[in-house]
């Protein structure tokens, strides 16, 4: 198939990058073949629409075989500005044709696009959460022995989910939302990074459709955790005692960061729990007069500051274990020997890694978040809904509710009368 381009105003910008007009006249070269020939055939359907707006022009070209390309003469006309450009390199037609036909990527490689992808997210433990994930899987792909994820095909990502192994079912669809997300992010029109979705048809179960998991700890779990958390000493007991007494979430006691500008260079998001974010209210008996409480005040999930009391039992064990500590002490300070963190609070994955050797001495499998529905499903017998909902920190009830675990017994017609 032999096809004719004949020099309209919009093609102009089209053949300079071609290079086919004469650098001295600024003319077209008569008679000139364009060796471009598998570009074109592979663009065809952009190329036309180029040179051809008119609709009765257009035609199917999906089967078209381009033999060559020839540039008539221009019509008297001049319709083609002097070419005062440098030297056209067939490096330089390509990317000044790639770039009028794509858009260029925000972001130059996977690194990038893991950073901004993870900085994109709203929480903050969210973007950590989606930072360590990216990382992970880029570790698992170069294991694999690719170097850009814009190589994978689906099959690749199934066996990088396969690769997870035994996980629960809220796992494994969280995952791959996640893997989801990634890639719906680096295909969106603002990124550019991966041409098409290709994680877009992975299947995942619907959380509702989910048995529930229960997060709530018996009385003889709690006994067991608390000997435990005892008997190990030191910051185990305090960190158990105010995560359950309190319904501090782990990212509220410990110190949380997020992913830097730069791969590597985390930056601090939460500064996690000072002295002086503890104030001492007295609050005397005729039987105890150093009685009191504390009040905690902190900046909670969003970014939204809160104060919460501490009963008087937890408040007076931390009162003693304060001692002379000034306001610009930490709680609970690291004592690691790495000078950059040594002297900060303790981070909140320091914290997870208490609670889970506490865990592992007691012999009940149990996180951080089982010890604020634990919390909610006592503090709800003798408090009402919102009293609770405002010490968790929830901005709805139908949240607290949830955390709530309803006792099973003969039903609520025990209660009613007998006919």
């Amino acid at each position: 198939m032999f096809w004719v381009f004949r020099p309209r105003r919009d093609l102009a910008t089209f053949v300079q990058a071609l290079g086919i007009i004469d650098a001295e006249s600024g003319q077209y070269i008569h008679g000139a073949v364009v060796e471009y020939k598998s570009f074109l055939k592979l663009h065809f359907q952009e190329a036309i629409f180029l040179w051809s707006r008119n609709p009765k022009d257009q035609m199917d070209v999906t089967n078209i075989e381009i033999g060559s390309v020839e540039i008539l003469p221009a019509t008297p006309q001049p319709s083609v500005i002097k070419n005062t450009n440098a030297q056209v390199t067939p490096e330089l037609v390509e990317e000044v044709i790639r770039q009028y036909y794509y858009r260029t990527p925000a972001v130059g490689n996977d690194e990038e696009l893991i950073l901004a992808w993870a900085g994109s997210q709203n929480r903050e433990q969210t973007k950590r959460k989606y930072y360590r994930f990216g990382q992970k899987l880029l570790d698992w792909v170069r294991n694999q022995g690719i170097p850009d994820l814009r190589l994978i095909q689906q099959p690749l990502l199934l066996e990088f989910i396969a690769s997870w192994g035994e996980v629960s079912p809220y796992t494994k669809s969280n995952r791959v939302l996640i893997l989801r997300s990634l890639w719906s992010y680096g295909s969106g029109e603002s990124i550019g990074y991966f041409l098409r979705n290709i994680a877009s048809s992975i299947n995942y179960d619907n959380f509702s459709s989910l048995p529930k998991a229960e997060r709530y700890l018996e009385d003889f779990e709690m006994k067991k955790l608390a000997d435990a958390a005892k008997q190990l000493g030191g910051k185990y007991w305090l960190v158990f005692s105010l995560i359950f007494y309190s319904g501090m979430r782990v990212g509220e006691v410990g110190r949380v960061t997020v992913p830097g500008d730069e791969p590597g260079q985390p930056k601090e998001d939460y500064p996690g729990l000072y002295w002086h974010n503890f104030q001492w209210y007295p609050d005397p008996t005729p039987e105890d007069r150093n009685r009191g409480y504390y009040t905690i005040k902190f900046r909670g999930k969003g970014g939204k500051y809160r104060e919460i009391g501490l009963d008087h039992q937890t408040s007076l064990v931390f009162k003693k274990y304060r001692g002379m500590a000034s306001d610009k002490m930490p709680v609970f300070a690291n004592m690691s020997p790495d000078p950059a963190k040594k002297g900060l609070p303790l981070s909140d994955r320091a914290i997870k890694r208490l609670i889970q050797d506490i865990s592992e001495v007691a012999k009940v499998k149990f996180s951080c978040h089982w010890l604020r529905h634990s919390h909610a499903t006592r503090a709800v017998e003798h408090k009402n809904v919102f009293e609770v909902q405002n010490q968790l920190g929830h901005s709805k009830t139908d949240t607290t509710k949830a955390y709530v675990r309803t006792k099973k017994d003969a039903g609520t017609g025990t209660v009613l009368p007998r006919f």
